[in-house]
């Protein structure tokens, strides 16, 4: 090194050493000023105002005051999720809940007088002073609890090192002991003072660094942590992990000093390597909590930014949540290239209770529009549908299950193309015709012409009444907007609002509205929201009609012309019921199913709705997720179904509400065809298109004329 560099860096150090003598000085002079003001201004209240003014008031004092995190629990107390201010995080705990080793460790390292003095140490001020000036730099800390309290309380953060700033910290330091006690001091410092890495309070300090709680902290970790408060950027253990160890080694030093600890028990402390972690925020089951924040703001006027440190215990199974995302992302990740479907949702249900017990909103929730919870996100339900319409064919008791109805080509006049004015051919998914069927057949099977015919015999508003009856929440247009697609699934439902339609009829016809939330408490642990199902129960359909329904979908003979035996819509040795779904043009794939016990909806898809490859049905997107689930979430319960309800009257095999057992079979003849020729579609009115109170269909030539638009 040079002569210069040496006379420069000897310059520097001098100017270093002579600005921190001055302020060492400063607190010496500070501490004459205490000692010859402070103390006759304990008994002098006028010229205590006199000289630092109206001071704020010390009552009303408490942790539960302080803005605190919401936290979100699964069904079993298991954290979800920590909601802070802006990545800010407290967690108020009672004094009682945190480990006897830092609250020694902090008493040690910032205020071993704590017990004894008032408030204000006056020799603690004298030996940090002298201490300071005779090191040229900070080496003690003048500052009781009490006043470091008041300053994070009252004065704030980095204020001027005014002679009358700390009269006041002294004087309302003083007036903090007087009002309350030691206990409850140490227990608002402990919540209240910042810890570095956006914690405040030791709670919140202890999940972020070590991912443990206060109550737990070794002795390692307690001294970590009891060296914090006096500088936290400076000693914080993920940035300056040096310094932080020899701020550990002076807590130590001080609990050895205070015979808190043996020195043995120190030096194993502060050998111990000690795992730190950086600052995170991350949610256990994200779709979900977002979907519990949701709630809690539509339904009960809760938010985290209340700050209010609400407790949400949630109907989330945590197990049976980790299982959901599981198979998913095995599906996706296994099936997803080929098929080119790159997302998926499933939500599952207790249909007794509308617990949700899943909620899978997509395949990533941190990749680029991964936080859309497609679980609550509209899409088109294809024939999983059906559930409705053929829950309001039995319901109408114009259909049996037994009814037969023949699939035929329909060619209707109007309704098709993107204008309306085309005319509509609705096609079943493999393109081919299948003879006269009973209703339960055309229904298992999925096919989409005997469907119409039941939509159009029937009438939109039954299913309307009975889709929205059991649960779905998306179809709020009026009646009349909807056409004859909807039996196809063309208007979008969520997967919430299919398991809730599932549930209804897993439960003998009772709806239970969704129900994420089981009871909310406050930062105080006052309950302000218990979740009671029975409030919950309204009778959609008839048990009755529910029962016929479960009969239909659980036989998997219904299903076996398309999409085989012994699939992925049944599991072995257990009674389910079943149904899938696939869109047109294969965009959406769909499963919806029901126990007793668990009912489970599963979206298969991509969020741009671009279009699935070979063919893609929901028996090879959808299904095979829905079984894996099912198939484990199930694996402890016994094989459960439903008692036959009264009024339901058995023939066989098949199931009748009483007097529907011999209707006159209306769907198995021809479809009425249309008493006219060639015409104007633009010219036709609906009262035209009627035959025998049905949509006609053209026949023979008949045929439109060129469209006026040309």
């Amino acid at each position: 090194m040079s002569w210069r560099r040496r006379r420069r860096g000897s310059y520097w150090t001098a100017l270093r050493w002579r600005r921190r003598s001055r302020n060492a000085l400063r607190r010496v002079l500070l501490v004459a000023f205490m000692v010859a003001f402070v103390l006759p201004v304990m008994t002098l209240p006028v010229f205590a105002v006199s000289t630092v003014g109206t001071l704020p008031s010390v009552d009303g004092l408490s942790t539960s005051g302080l803005n605190q995190d919401m936290l979100i629990y699964d069904r079993n107390g298991t954290l979800l999720a920590d909601i802070g201010d802006q990545g800010d995080h407290r967690i108020v705990v009672p004094l009682s809940y945190i480990s006897p080793l830092l609250v020694e460790a902090t008493i040690a390292a910032e205020d071993h007088t704590f017990y004894q003095n008032q408030g204000v140490d006056v020799g603690g001020i004298i030996r940090a002073a002298l201490a300071d000036y005779s090191h040229h730099g900070l080496v003690q800390g003048g500052s009781t609890i009490s006043q470091q309290l008041v300053k994070q309380v009252f004065i704030g953060p980095n204020p001027a090192p005014t002679i009358q700033r700390k009269v006041r910290e002294a004087l309302l330091a003083l007036e903090l002991n007087r009002r309350y006690s030691k206990q409850d001091i140490l227990e608002m410092y402990l919540n209240t003072i910042y810890y570095g890495s956006q914690t405040y309070g030791v709670e919140a300090a202890a999940r972020s660094y070590f991912r443990s709680n206060a109550h737990d902290l070794t002795l390692a970790q307690a001294s970590m942590l009891a060296g914090l408060p006096q500088a936290p950027t400076a000693y914080n253990p993920v940035l300056h992990v040096a310094v932080a160890k020899q701020r550990q080694h002076q807590v130590l030093e001080a609990m050895v000093a205070q015979r808190v600890v043996t020195r043995q028990q120190a030096d194993a402390a502060f050998a111990e390597k000690l795992p730190v972690y950086p600052p995170y925020t991350r949610y256990q089951a994200p779709h979900f909590v977002d979907y519990v924040l949701r709630t809690l703001r539509t339904q009960l006027h809760i938010d985290p930014s209340q700050h209010l440190g609400y407790r949400v215990f949630t109907s989330l199974d945590l197990n049976l949540q980790q299982l959901a995302e599981q198979v998913v992302h095995d599906q996706v990740a296994s099936k997803g290239s080929y098929y080119n479907f790159h997302d998926a949702a499933l939500v599952s249900m207790d249909p007794r209770t509308g617990e949700i017990l899943a909620m899978v909103g997509g395949y990533d929730y941190n990749a680029p529009g991964g936080q859309i919870n497609m679980a609550a996100s509209p899409r088109q339900p294809g024939s999983s549908f059906k559930i409705f319409t053929y829950t309001a064919a039995i319901e109408s008791r114009q259909l049996s299950m037994t009814s037969p109805i023949l699939d035929e080509p329909l060619v209707f006049p109007v309704w098709g193309g993107s204008d309306g004015y085309h005319p509509w051919i609705p096609q079943n998914y493999d393109l081919r015709y299948h003879g006269t069927l009973p209703l339960k057949m055309v229904m298992g099977n999925s096919l989409n012409i005997p469907a119409v015919k039941v939509e159009m015999r029937i009438g939109l508003p039954a299913i309307l009444s009975a889709a929205r009856r059991m649960g779905v929440q998306s179809l709020t247009k009026p009646d009349d907007q909807y056409g004859f697609s909807l039996t196809l699934g063309a208007s979008e439902v969520t997967p919430v609002d299919m398991v809730t339609g599932a549930s209804t009829l897993a439960t003998l016809g009772v709806r239970h509205m969704p129900a994420p939330v089981l009871s909310v408490e406050d930062g105080l642990g006052r309950r302000l929201f218990t979740y009671d199902p029975v409030k919950n129960a309204y009778q959609a359909v008839s048990p009755q009609v529910a029962y016929i329904m479960g009969a239909i979908m659980s036989d998997d003979r219904n299903r076996c012309m398309e999409f085989g035996c012994h699939g992925d819509l049944t599991l072995p040795g257990r009674h389910v019921a079943a149904k899938t779904g696939t869109t047109q043009s294969f965009h959406d794939n769909w499963t919806v199913g029901f126990t007793p016990t668990l009912a489970t909806a599963v979206w298969v898809g991509n969020p741009d709705n671009a279009p699935l490859n070979h063919n893609s049905t929901g028996i090879v997107g959808a299904a095979p997720i829905w079984h894996k689930f099912m198939l484990q979430a199930l694996a402890s319960t016994p094989d459960q179904w439903y008692a036959m309800p009264a009024g339901v009257h058995q023939v066989g095999g098949n199931y009748y509400l009483p007097g529907t057992e011999n209707l006159r079979p209306v769907l198995a003849q021809p479809w009425p065809g249309c008493p006219f020729g060639r015409y104007n579609p633009y010219d036709l009115t609906y009262a035209q298109l009627l035959v025998g109170g049905v949509p006609c269909v053209l026949r023979g030539a008949a045929a439109p004329v060129r469209h006026l638009a040309g």
